[in-house]
């Protein structure tokens, strides 16, 4: 319920999305994050439900690693979702979701009135946008110093010569098995 209330509010912001939701009435999609998971519903007014369903037409599963990749890159990010079941289905609801935003200031805006959220706004973006770009930095230089400095990190060119000599022995140890093969049948 918690994920459909969720996916309802932002879905409240966006009617184009709504809209284009309405279109899937009686439709039903399993959603599975992280730390939840849900069959839901699509409503004829767009939103969206829990269903007593046990099986989703359309099941999305968003992997840990698809919201550690949406922050630095959303098209990277979208091959880490797996579809199952009517995958266009599937995908042309996960197109609408994608697209929803949550507007802070909106919300926070019918706490405290236009004014404060104006001026709270504007204060977050000073001092937030600071410590983001010390952060992202930060870690920038961090993977450099455990990949050059301190190797915690490998090189892509290490890794990848090491898999190579992997490939390279699993060839040689194949085709000793086959000479060994060849050599006990010979005796």
């Amino acid at each position: 319920m918690l994920l459909a209330a969720v996916l309802n509010r932002l879905l409240a912001q966006d009617a184009a999305a709504k809209a284009e939701l309405a279109q899937f009435a009686g439709r039903t999609i399993k959603i599975s994050l992280p730390l939840v998971s849900a069959t839901l519903v699509l409503m004829p007014d767009g939103c969206l439900a829990e269903s007593l369903a046990e099986e989703a037409e359309a099941t999305l599963d968003l992997p840990p690693s698809f919201f550690t990749r949406r922050m630095q890159d959303k098209t990277a990010a979208a091959r880490h979702v797996r579809l199952s079941g009517d995958g266009e289905l599937g995908s042309r609801i996960g197109h609408v979701l994608s697209g929803l935003r949550w507007d802070a200031a909106e919300e926070l805006s019918k706490l405290i009135g236009d004014v404060a959220t104006q001026r709270l706004v504007s204060i977050a973006g000073k001092v937030g946008g600071v410590p983001g770009a010390i952060g992202s930095r930060l870690v920038l230089n961090l993977a450099e110093y455990w990949r050059d400095e301190a190797p915690l990190l490998a090189h892509k060119r290490d890794v990848n010569q090491f898999c190579n000599d992997v490939d390279e022995l699993r060839d040689a140890l194949a085709r000793l098995e086959k000479r060994l093969q060849f050599c006990e049948k010979n005796i």
